[in-house]
C-alpha cells in the first residue's frame, strides 16, 4: 500500500505521497478559531487512508532546542527546553527525537491537539520533527563547510556544518527576504566557515526570489567563497519531507 507523509505546522497542513515531489493535495490552512477546522483536516486525511497507510507525521516550528545525546535523559526534557526557550505553554506538549548519528536530541513542542489526533485518532503516536529531516540532509553532505536554509512562510531554519561536525542549527521569524541574508550574513562572521561553503537553499513557500537574493549575496565580501545552490519547493519535498 501506497505510504503517507502529513506535516503540520502552525498555519497548514501538506500530505505527500513517499518519495514524490508532489503533494497530493493543496495546502490545507490551519485555523483552530473557525468552527469544525479540525474536522475539515481530518476528513481531508480520512478520505485518503482509503489508498494510503500513515508512513510518518511531521511538525514544523521554531520552538526547538539542541542536547548532546551523551549527557541526554528523557526525564529531564522540560529542564532542557526551559533552559532555552522557558516554559512550554499549556497547549503544548513537549517531546524528542533522537539522532544518533549526529549524537543529539532534538527537543520541541507540538501543540497538544496534534498530539492527541495523531495518537488516538490516527493511532500514529509519534510526531518527529522538520528539522531533524534537515540537519540529517546537511550532516550528510561532504562538503568542507555546509550551511542549509529551509524557508517557509514566517520563519526559515538555518544549520551550519563543517568538517562534518554540526556547528549551528537555529530558526528565526522573517518578514523580507533581506532578514535572512542578514542573519547568514552574522552566522558567517561569527563561525568563519572554512572556504569553500556549500550553500544549499530550499524553498518550501514555492514564492521566494533567488535571483534577488544572489544578487544581495554578491554584494558582501563575506560570501565570495558561498557556492550557491536554489532548491525549489519540489526538492524540498522530494529531498526532505519524503525522502525514502
Amino acid at each position: 500500500m501506497k505510504q503517507l507523509v502529513l506535516q503540520f505546522s502552525e498555519s497548514r497542513l501538506q500530505l505527500f505521497e513517499t518519495g514524490s515531489n508532489h503533494p497530493l493535495l493543496q495546502r490545507l490552512p490551519i485555523d483552530l478559531n473557525k468552527p469544525f477546522a479540525k474536522d475539515h483536516i481530518s476528513s481531508a486525511i480520512k478520505e485518503l487512508l482509503s489508498n494510503y497507510t500513515i508512513n510518518e507525521i511531521m511538525w514544523f516550528g521554531s520552538d526547538f532546542t539542541l542536547f548532546p545525546m551523551a549527557l541526554f535523559d528523557a526525564q529531564h526534557i522540560a529542564s532542557y527546553y526551559q533552559l532555552n526557550l522557558g516554559t512550554a505553554a499549556n497547549d503544548r506538549r513537549l517531546t524528542y527525537q533522537l539522532l544518533e548519528k549526529e549524537g543529539i536530541a532534538l527537543i520541541y513542542s507540538i501543540p497538544v491537539w496534534l498530539y492527541d489526533y495523531a495518537k488516538y485518532e490516527l493511532q500514529h503516536p509519534t510526531v518527529t520533527h522538520t528539522v531533524a529531516r534537515l540537519i540529517k540532509y546537511n550532516t550528510a553532505l561532504i562538503h568542507t563547510s555546509q550551511v542549509t536554509i529551509c524557508i517557509e512562510e514566517e520563519q526559515f531554519v538555518m544549520i551550519a556544518n563543517q568538517d562534518g561536525r554540526m556547528l549551528n542549527a537555529s530558526a528565526n521569524s522573517y518578514q523580507q527576504q533581506t532578514d535572512i541574508l542578514y542573519f547568514l550574513l552574522a552566522q558567517q562572521q561569527k563561525l568563519q566557515l572554512v572556504a569553500p561553503v556549500s550553500l544549499h537553499l530550499f524553498d518550501a513557500t514555492g514564492n521566494f526570489d533567488d535571483q534577488l537574493f544572489l544578487n544581495q549575496l554578491q554584494q558582501f565580501k563575506d560570501f565570495e567563497h558561498y557556492q550557491i545552490n536554489f532548491q525549489p519547493s519540489t526538492s524540498y519535498q522530494n529531498q526532505i519531507l519524503c525522502a525514502l
